[in-house]
């Protein structure tokens, strides 16, 4: 079951080396779609760059732009748990190029989405309706026909209740720890290859300090992300949230009020809450915005 502690890599381990051919089909798989990529990227860097001696790597700063494109749609294809890396990369140009930041916070909020017919019947099941997508309507007044927002772990689709409420209905993709689960075990399984190749990279020895911290940082990322699956859990901080900014004087900041009787693990219900990012909005009062947000975020520390 997902939850703050419920990820345990001994466990994961133990589990995924008992079925050696579903770890290897999905290897087979990363290795298929990821070796274009890969091969690019080499060509760029190896051929273009050190066996031609070109010292500024013109050719690999010039064909950052496309290899961003080809980055962000092999996040796509690789599935959920690449879908939140990349989420995690898109803000973090101290480690990637500014052309790869750029197309991969695409993924913060246009993630391809999983079929509807599939989501309204996991909705049905987490709200205990035998007549399945078809009973809905004894819940919801309307629900939007297409999600109006998808992500890594589930879909938005907007509804009104019988009590005239808007609400905002997340749904979890289907069967997303088994995903999780088998990549966070092979990104351990390819952690101590991958800190000995980017050591060598930089023509610096590798240590078996190196290799601990960088599982424990695998490690440390795989918690978080199960965590997340748990909706409860979500809903929990949700409410967790707006009491602590409400009890520091802090009434401006705030987060959507949990339909705590029609969520559960996979389905969080809250009430709809229009707006707009901060970084796409030109409103004039965005200033005082930002200066309100960052006092909260000092506020939390």
């Amino acid at each position: 079951a997902p939850g703050t502690d419920s990820y345990d890599p001994a466990a994961a381990d133990a589990f995924f080396r008992a079925r050696p051919l579903l770890v290897a089909k999905r290897l087979c798989s990363l290795s298929y779609l990821t070796g274009g990529f890969t091969a690019g990227v080499l060509w760029d860097w190896l051929v273009l760059g050190k066996l031609l001696r070109d010292e500024e790597y013109k050719a690999l700063k010039a064909s950052e732009p496309n290899r961003a494109k080809e980055a962000l749609n092999l996040c796509e294809q690789l599935g959920p748990t690449f879908i939140k890396l990349g989420q995690a990369l898109s803000i973090r140009t101290d480690l990637i190029p500014e052309a790869y930041a750029l197309e991969l916070r695409q993924l913060q909020d246009a993630v391809p989405p999983f079929p509807s017919t599939q989501a309204k019947e996991i909705l049905a099941s987490e709200l205990g309706l035998p007549g399945g997508a078809a009973a809905l309507a004894s819940t919801f007044r309307s629900l939007s026909t297409e999600p109006l927002a998808a992500a890594s772990i589930g879909q938005v689709y907007r509804g009104t209740l019988h009590d005239g409420r808007t609400v905002a209905v997340k749904v979890q993709r289907p069967a997303i720890l088994d995903e999780i689960g088998l990549d966070l075990y092979l990104l351990r399984l390819l952690t101590p290859l991958q800190t000995r190749i980017s050591n060598a990279v930089n023509r610096l020895p590798t240590y078996d300090a190196d290799i601990a911290s960088a599982q424990a940082l695998v490690d440390e990322w795989g918690r978080g992300f199960v965590a997340e699956t748990d909706y409860l859990y979500e809903a929990d901080n949700t409410e967790s949230f707006a009491e602590a900014m409400a009890r520091r004087g802090l009434g401006a900041v705030t987060s959507p009020a949990v339909v705590r009787e029609l969520s559960s693990s996979r389905v969080l219900v809250t009430e709809w809450v229009d707006g707009t990012r901060l970084d796409l909005d030109a409103s004039p009062d965005v200033p005082r915005l930002c200066g309100v947000a960052i006092n909260a975020y000092l506020t939390m520390l």
